[in-house]
């Protein structure tokens, strides 16, 4: 090919890309992912080491390596495919009863694989600080993160509404959509209190849903703005759906003055509250 050619040839390609956005710089992306990968590695081999990790100021043990149904522990380094979870203890040394709620095999397992699925997607939401997550077994709704070496307690949490939530349901102007035809979560309590807890809370038709993240010796690792982003994925709306739709954990309790997590009111009103004080 001349000189002539080529030089046609290459006015021909400019034209053909002028006004095309630039290609998206993927470095930033790659080089988040790897770090978090790395630091995953490292709290996947020192869980191994060790066999029990402490909730700190929590007040907490988490018995690393518990099998619940249906779940295998990956190997450091891999890509994460389970999410294996751990036992809490609320008095260290006394472990809970297996199965408290008395379900069927078949029920666990439905139960064990919806956390595995909010898992999995909390593990892609949260901040890249967050560099762990695991289910609480037979705690559909509770989970514990680590972040900067430290563990929280964090809900995500879709339960049937109590009678006082669902008094909207029975208000609503003839012409609107009824709780049952509803699409899309509905805003409800927040609280901004990060040496505390941030929470958010939503209905969705029939449900309550919440997201909380508590603090422990630190303050909690994520935002509101964190928190308001794993709510607007569609993925979460569909999870959010299939427990509106059969249900994996029990109603929520009475009403009370602040939103409160699963079984936050038997732990307050018998003053063993698991958050950091």
């Amino acid at each position: 090919m001349d000189t002539d050619d080529t030089t046609l040839l290459r006015d021909a390609l400019d034209r053909t890309t002028d006004g095309l956005p630039p290609l998206p710089d993927l470095a930033p992306l790659a080089v988040r992912e790897g770090r978090r990968r790395r630091a995953r590695a490292r709290i996947a081999v020192a869980a191994t080491a060790f066999g029990v990790v402490t909730a700190g100021a929590l007040g907490l043990t988490l018995l690393a390596g518990t099998t619940g149904p249906g779940v295998s522990t990956p190997a450091a380094g891999s890509a994460r495919t389970s999410y294996p979870p751990v036992v809490v203890e609320e008095t260290p040394g006394v472990t809970p009863p297996d199965n408290p709620e008395g379900l069927s095999e078949a029920e666990r397992e439905r139960r064990a694989q919806h956390q595995q699925k909010m898992a999995a997607l909390l593990d892609e939401l949260l901040p890249p600080k967050i560099t762990d997550i695991r289910p609480v077994k037979d705690r559909t709704g509770e989970y514990r993160i680590t972040a900067g070496g430290e563990t929280f307690r964090m809900i995500a949490s879709v339960r049937p509404a109590n009678k006082k939530s669902l008094q909207h349901c029975e208000n609503k102007p003839k012409d609107a959509p009824t709780c049952e035809e509803e699409t899309r979560l509905r805003s409800g309590p927040i609280s901004d209190w990060p040496t505390w807890r941030v929470t958010n809370q939503y209905w969705y038709r029939k449900s309550v849903v919440a997201l909380t993240v508590y603090a422990g010796k630190a303050k909690a690792p994520v935002t509101l703005r964190d928190l308001f982003d794993i709510a607007e994925d569609p993925r979460f709306l569909e999870l959010v759906k299939d427990a509106d739709a059969h249900p994996v954990e029990a109603k929520e309790p009475p009403f009370t003055l602040t939103p409160v997590s699963p079984g936050e009111v038997a732990e307050l009103s018998s003053g063993k509250g698991q958050r950091a004080r």
